[in-house]
């Protein structure tokens, strides 16, 4: 004899949540835009999360209303639940190894510190390199035999060199100029770290600071550790709440990829 199977009712409250946090996706998508700007990278990821949302909601909505099952064979949905079971499994791992990063302490008294550039709007800084500059200049007016070196090479659409904005910005803010090195031809992390640690004379005996947001700290010192043998710590800069989602979802995606292809 057959069992007789009871398919359960999809859930109304659920579903509307669904909704709710669809929508909210592309409500973040467009603020991020207009308040910082669209070319951030990886900032498509919110519009396509908020379209397969609304997409699932349209999906059950259409099954609540006609009482009619799913259109998608039922081993296909099934294999959707895993992957999506699964991927947020691996999500909430990586984003507590790079929130645990975060709160790497910062001691007194180093050698040198690295701040690593970022977007530069024209000869301004960015929000995130300011909050950088900021930072930086805080710790080399508490330590005044600290040196400094501001990396960051010029992309096609920065009037300045990322590490001329950043000298300038800690020039700004009281650091003496003869305390500040540049290094102005890097265009990525690992070049950030590789081309400021040879600027430095036997820098393996030294003890090395890296200036970067919270939520890159630990990408960021896991190159840093792996070009430099001697004492590495993060120097952890705080982000706004409002941009911290996107820069947690596309660090994921950065820490995954270095995992995967043992980038440090």
């Amino acid at each position: 004899m057959k069992k007789n199977t009871v398919r359960r009712r999809p859930s109304k409250v659920v579903n509307l949540l669904f909704l709710l946090v669809g929508v909210l996706c592309f409500v973040y998508y467009f603020a991020n835009g207009f308040l910082i700007r669209f070319g951030q990278s990886l900032l498509w990821l919110w519009p396509l999360i908020g379209t397969a949302l609304l997409v699932r909601f349209a999906l059950v909505a259409h099954m609540i209303r006609t009482g009619r099952p799913s259109p998608l064979p039922r081993g296909f949905l099934r294999v959707i639940h895993v992957l999506v079971a699964v991927g947020l499994v691996i999500l909430f791992a990586v984003e507590g190894i790079i929130i645990k990063g975060a709160l790497e302490p910062t001691p007194a008294g180093l050698d040198c510190i690295i701040v690593l550039g970022a977007k530069v709007n024209g000869t301004s800084p960015s929000g995130a390199l300011r909050n950088r500059i900021e930072v930086a200049a805080e710790y080399a007016l508490a330590n005044p035999d600290t040196l400094v070196i501001a990396s960051g090479g010029q992309g096609e659409d920065e009037g300045i060199s990322e590490a001329e904005c950043i000298r300038r910005g800690l020039v700004a803010r009281g650091v003496p100029e003869e305390r500040i090195l540049l290094e102005s031809l890097s265009t990525s992390t690992r070049e950030n770290l590789r081309f400021s640690l040879e600027k430095l004379e036997n820098p393996d005996e030294l003890s090395i600071g890296v200036v970067t947001n919270n939520f890159h700290v630990f990408r960021a010192m896991k190159i840093a550790r792996s070009l430099h043998n001697g004492e590495t710590y993060a120097v952890p800069v705080a982000t706004s709440l409002f941009s911290l989602p996107h820069y947690l979802l596309r660090e994921f995606f950065a820490t995954c990829v270095g995992f995967v292809t043992g980038a440090w």
